[in-house]
Protein backbone atom coordinates (compact mmCIF):
# COMPACT_ATOMS: atom_id res chain seq x y z
CA UNK A 1 0.00 0.00 0.00
CA UNK A 2 1.13 3.32 -0.78
CA UNK A 3 0.51 6.18 1.32
CA UNK A 4 -1.05 9.46 -0.07
CA UNK A 5 -0.77 12.41 0.76
CA UNK A 6 -2.93 15.49 -0.70
CA UNK A 7 -2.40 19.05 0.01
CA UNK A 8 -5.56 20.62 0.11
CA UNK A 9 -4.78 24.32 1.13
CA UNK A 10 -5.61 25.94 -2.56
CA UNK A 11 -8.81 24.19 -2.43
CA UNK A 12 -9.51 25.88 0.80
CA UNK A 13 -8.35 28.96 -0.23
CA UNK A 14 -10.58 28.72 -2.90
CA UNK A 15 -13.55 27.81 -0.96
CA UNK A 16 -13.01 30.61 1.91
CA UNK A 17 -12.86 33.14 -1.45
CA UNK A 18 -16.45 31.64 -3.10
CA UNK A 19 -17.96 32.00 0.26
CA UNK A 20 -16.59 35.67 1.29
CA UNK A 21 -17.72 36.46 -2.56
CA UNK A 22 -21.13 35.04 -1.96
CA UNK A 23 -21.33 37.30 1.32
CA UNK A 24 -20.93 40.24 -0.69
CA UNK A 25 -22.54 39.90 -3.16
CA UNK A 26 -25.60 38.44 -0.72
CA UNK A 27 -25.62 42.30 0.57
CA UNK A 28 -24.73 44.14 -3.14
CA UNK A 29 -28.37 41.90 -4.07
CA UNK A 30 -29.74 43.04 -0.54
CA UNK A 31 -29.21 46.79 -1.62
CA UNK A 32 -29.91 46.37 -5.94
CA UNK A 33 -33.94 44.94 -4.07
CA UNK A 34 -34.26 47.69 -1.13
CA UNK A 35 -33.16 50.57 -3.95
CA UNK A 36 -35.65 49.15 -5.99
CA UNK A 37 -38.82 48.84 -3.74
CA UNK A 38 -38.13 52.26 -2.93
CA UNK A 39 -38.17 53.71 -6.69
CA UNK A 40 -41.46 51.51 -7.06
CA UNK A 41 -42.93 52.84 -3.89
CA UNK A 42 -42.15 56.69 -4.94
CA UNK A 43 -43.12 56.29 -8.35
CA UNK A 44 -46.36 54.84 -7.03
CA UNK A 45 -46.63 57.93 -4.56
CA UNK A 46 -46.24 60.21 -7.10
CA UNK A 47 -49.17 58.67 -9.84
CA UNK A 48 -51.59 58.80 -6.94
CA UNK A 49 -50.25 62.12 -5.82
CA UNK A 50 -51.34 63.92 -8.94
CA UNK A 51 -55.20 61.85 -8.57
CA UNK A 52 -57.94 64.50 -9.09
CA UNK A 53 -59.45 62.84 -5.96
CA UNK A 54 -58.58 64.26 -3.07
CA UNK A 55 -58.84 60.92 -1.00
CA UNK A 56 -56.82 58.93 -3.65
CA UNK A 57 -53.75 61.60 -3.21
CA UNK A 58 -53.57 60.24 0.11
CA UNK A 59 -52.81 56.86 -0.40
CA UNK A 60 -49.73 55.46 1.35
CA UNK A 61 -47.41 53.08 -0.19
CA UNK A 62 -44.94 51.23 1.88
CA UNK A 63 -42.60 47.75 1.07
CA UNK A 64 -40.85 45.22 3.46
CA UNK A 65 -38.20 43.36 2.18
CA UNK A 66 -37.48 39.78 3.26
CA UNK A 67 -35.31 36.57 2.37
CA UNK A 68 -35.86 33.10 2.05
CA UNK A 69 -32.61 30.84 2.05
CA UNK A 70 -30.72 32.26 -0.86
CA UNK A 71 -33.99 34.90 -2.29
CA UNK A 72 -34.21 38.33 -1.40
CA UNK A 73 -37.80 39.69 -1.76
CA UNK A 74 -39.43 43.09 -1.38
CA UNK A 75 -43.39 43.63 -0.73
CA UNK A 76 -44.83 46.88 -2.71
CA UNK A 77 -47.83 47.49 -1.23
CA UNK A 78 -50.40 50.29 -0.18
CA UNK A 79 -50.58 50.50 3.81
CA UNK A 80 -53.70 48.85 5.83
CA UNK A 81 -56.22 52.18 6.88
CA UNK A 82 -56.89 55.46 6.03
CA UNK A 83 -56.95 56.99 2.82
CA UNK A 84 -55.17 53.80 1.61
CA UNK A 85 -58.22 51.55 1.53
CA UNK A 86 -59.21 53.57 -1.42
CA UNK A 87 -55.81 51.95 -3.29
CA UNK A 88 -58.05 49.19 -4.98
CA UNK A 89 -60.29 51.61 -6.58
CA UNK A 90 -57.48 54.10 -7.52
CA UNK A 91 -55.55 50.94 -9.34
CA UNK A 92 -57.89 48.64 -10.42
CA UNK A 93 -61.10 50.78 -9.84
CA UNK A 94 -64.98 49.73 -10.06
CA UNK A 95 -67.80 49.01 -11.95
CA UNK A 96 -68.08 52.92 -11.88
CA UNK A 97 -64.31 53.69 -12.83
CA UNK A 98 -61.89 54.35 -11.34
CA UNK A 99 -58.54 52.72 -12.17
CA UNK A 100 -56.60 55.44 -13.56
CA UNK A 101 -53.52 54.92 -11.39
CA UNK A 102 -50.58 52.52 -11.96
CA UNK A 103 -49.26 49.81 -9.96
CA UNK A 104 -47.60 46.97 -11.80
CA UNK A 105 -46.56 49.12 -14.44
CA UNK A 106 -44.18 50.96 -12.12
CA UNK A 107 -42.67 47.46 -10.69
CA UNK A 108 -42.18 46.33 -14.70
CA UNK A 109 -40.55 49.89 -15.17
CA UNK A 110 -37.75 49.35 -12.38
CA UNK A 111 -37.43 45.41 -13.62
CA UNK A 112 -34.70 45.72 -16.33
CA UNK A 113 -32.14 48.47 -13.60
CA UNK A 114 -32.80 45.74 -11.07
CA UNK A 115 -31.88 42.91 -12.92
CA UNK A 116 -28.56 44.48 -14.46
CA UNK A 117 -27.28 45.51 -10.73
CA UNK A 118 -28.35 41.77 -9.75
CA UNK A 119 -26.00 40.30 -12.68
CA UNK A 120 -23.32 43.12 -11.64
CA UNK A 121 -23.49 41.35 -7.92
CA UNK A 122 -23.25 37.80 -9.50
CA UNK A 123 -20.72 38.96 -11.82
CA UNK A 124 -18.34 40.34 -8.51
CA UNK A 125 -19.01 36.81 -7.01
CA UNK A 126 -17.17 35.53 -9.78
CA UNK A 127 -14.41 37.21 -10.48
CA UNK A 128 -14.05 37.71 -6.40
CA UNK A 129 -14.18 33.52 -6.16
CA UNK A 130 -11.55 33.39 -8.50
CA UNK A 131 -9.53 35.76 -7.33
CA UNK A 132 -9.45 38.02 -10.42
Amino acid sequence: MSDVTVDASELTAFGRRVASAHAKASIAVAKAVKKGAQNVKESIQEDVAGSGNAGIRKVQVAYELGSTGTTVYADVSPRDGGASDLANIAFFGTAKGGGTHAFYEHAETELPPLAEYVGDAADDMLIGAIGL
